[in-house]
């Protein structure tokens, strides 16, 4: 008898021990979104051009070389010029349709309290009106992007900075700065970074991510595509809708339902 209660408080001893361990923490993720052609379904700049009717008036981009963002300029100012009042055009941009499964996944995000910021070559005008609209704009920490306004009826568009380090982004935008910079400026140390991105100017970010991160380019976009050729630390997971991604990140217990 003497024998057993000194198993029973061994047993007892060992159980009280293992509740004090301390339950393993969720990682400290940051994920990192595109705007167009990851976010929505399609690129809200070509949204605005398409307005331009006769089309005979669309600017010639040849003549605004490696300045896409004083291209989208003289694309509003002619917009004026026909009589589309700037808040038509973000009437349409904010109706422009999500990549299927992209809004859950961003609130899945969330929900486990994961941080998240948008970088994109759009411009703010857009991207906080389409967030709005789809009710994420408390979501997001942080927009990264063209600042834009409305003045006299236009829209008013310029540079979110002026870069000529990175040859891979252009020269209004280093995603791969920001990326480190909001790292930096959050003064967080994160466990895990998930890049969202479709173009040329999301390689730059890819290849500084980390092996503990996961890189995520669009499925037949130019990124992916890129990535055939470049190499990054990370994992690589190709997908073609936000659904696909929440079921790869729930099934890697990275996320929670």
């Amino acid at each position: 008898m003497s024998s057993l209660s000194t198993l029973e408080s061994v047993l007892v001893k060992e159980l009280f021990v293992s509740s004090k361990t301390p339950v393993q923490e969720l990682e400290n993720m940051l994920a990192v979104f595109d705007f167009d052609h990851t976010i929505v379904d399609g690129n809200s700049d070509v949204v605005a051009i398409d307005l331009i009717n006769p089309t005979s008036l669309v600017p010639n981009r040849k003549d605004f070389p490696n300045n896409w963002t004083q291209y989208m300029q003289r694309v509003f100012d002619i917009i004026k010029t026909i009589e589309i009042p700037a808040e038509q055009i973000i009437d349409v941009v904010s109706l422009m349709r999500p990549n299927d499964g992209m809004p859950k996944l961003i609130r899945t995000l969330y929900e486990n309290n994961v941080d998240i910021i948008v970088a994109s070559d759009s411009n703010s005008l857009f991207i906080d009106n389409w967030l709005k609209h789809n009710k994420l704009s408390d979501i997001v920490s942080s927009i990264y992007t063209n600042p834009a306004l409305i003045v006299n009826s236009a829209i008013k568009i310029e540079p979110y900075t002026f870069q000529h380090k990175c040859n891979w982004c252009t020269t209004n935008m280093c995603k791969g700065a920001i990326v480190e910079e909001y790292a930096l400026n959050t003064n967080k140390k994160y466990d895990k970074i998930l890049y969202f991105g479709d173009g040329k100017n999301d390689l730059c970010p890819v290849l500084k991510l980390t092996k503990n991160d996961i890189a995520f380019p669009r499925l037949g976009y130019i990124l992916e595509k890129l990535l055939k050729s470049h190499i990054t630390p990370a994992k690589v997971i190709p997908w073609s809708t936000g659904e696909y991604i929440y079921e790869f990140l729930k099934s890697s217990k990275l996320i929670s339902a």
